[in-house]
């Protein structure tokens, strides 16, 4: 298996290759058709424990490993790996190449993006969230406080390459992570992807043990978010879709200390717009049934009630927000959504009541 899909920005004139390789062996033959002066690798220290002998195979300059876990998207962590390569002298015909989840791609994306103005950049997603959706766009960022990815930047990778040999070393909730962007794209863009319902209710570790599934599942969300990046780079309008689930998910995942991976949240999100969208739109609830069913197979469960006013309260941070006005994306149908919708307080109020009511008992 080696093929690859394009994503291609008319305004920059670039073409992006995502390559799919089988042997996660065959990385270094495509880092060494770069002619860069220093190879910079980046990893958490996870990642380098599971695959140190593939990654030290990598003829690199230099590795930088950073600590597990979203801590490193911090602005001193940031600082720190910064001050490592001016230590070096690392100049700016360099290649940087992050290896890891959503985490690592975001803070080296925007460590390349700002480190002398710009080195060219390599994504080597390790993750199944990462695979369908962090790895490619090109945004970067790091948190602020208890603010998510407020701080950021638009910066493009040379190449992504994929590997579905790294799903072998995932534990269950990072694969639950992934399900959900895939599950996002269902409802929002590729109806088909929900026609594997009844299959998507097995286990997980099942579903992702099938090489062709997997497979078909990550390229089918893979185009999706090219589709929509080729239209709406700078998320102007169109990309805001890419973004259901994730307005709510996202407060709960500040709100509750990132207790679960993304994607699970975005589970919860989704839970959480779906019954704003059948309150302002009449959507329909029994699609709601498939993720209850999800959430419940899987024994994931909010860990405490929480405060509706402090959820609404950081949602007024969101990234989508104008002039602090809460704003959504909603359905009307599977794959006929609502972008920027302002919601009221109170409606949100009312569906977060609801939302509540679900999925705690």
């Amino acid at each position: 298996m080696e093929d690859r899909i394009y994503l291609s920005l008319k305004r920059e004139e670039k073409n992006i290759p995502i390559i799919f390789i089988e042997s996660i062996e065959k990385t270094g033959e495509y880092l060494a058709s770069f002619n860069c002066s220093n190879l910079v690798i980046f990893t958490d220290k996870m990642v380098y424990r599971l695959y140190k002998d593939f990654i030290d195979s990598l003829s690199y300059s230099y590795l930088y490993l950073f600590d597990e876990g979203e801590e490193s998207k911090s602005i001193e962590s940031y600082l720190k790996a910064i001050d490592y390569l001016l230590d070096r002298n690392v100049d700016r015909r360099a290649l940087f190449v992050a290896i890891g989840g959503g985490v690592i791609g975001d803070v080296v994306g925007f460590i390349a993006s700002t480190y002398k103005r710009g080195v060219k950049l390599i994504h080597i997603p390790t993750t199944l969230l990462s695979m369908v959706d962090s790895s490619i766009g090109g945004k970067t960022g790091i948190n602020h406080k208890s603010y998510k990815n407020q701080i950021g930047t638009f910066y493009q990778p040379e190449m992504i390459i994929i590997s579905p040999k790294f799903l072998e070393t995932l534990p269950k909730s990072e694969i639950l992570s992934g399900f959900g962007e895939i599950i996002k794209y269902g409802f929002t863009l590729d109806k088909s992807i929900l026609d594997m319902k009844d299959r998507f209710e097995n286990d997980v570790f099942e579903i992702f043990q099938d090489k062709i599934l997997a497979m078909q599942l990550i390229k089918k969300s893979i185009n999706c978010k090219v589709e929509v990046v080729e239209n709406d780079e700078k998320e102007s309008h169109l990309r805001e879709v890419l973004n259901f689930g994730h307005t709510v998910g996202h407060a709960l995942e500040t709100y509750y200390n990132y207790h679960f991976s993304h994607g699970i949240f975005v589970i919860f999100g989704m839970v959480a717009e779906m019954i704003l969208s059948n309150i302002l739109f009449n959507f329909d609830l029994s699609n709601l049934d498939f993720l209850i069913r999800i959430l419940e197979k899987n024994n994931i469960k909010l860990p405490q009630r929480f405060e509706k006013s402090q959820i609404i309260s950081i949602m007024k941070y969101d990234k989508k927000n104008i002039n602090a006005s809460i704003r959504m994306v909603l359905l009307k149908d599977v794959c006929d959504y609502v972008l920027g919708h302002k919601i009221d307080e109170d409606v949100l109020y009312k569906a977060l009541c609801k939302f509540e009511e679900i999925v705690l008992s």
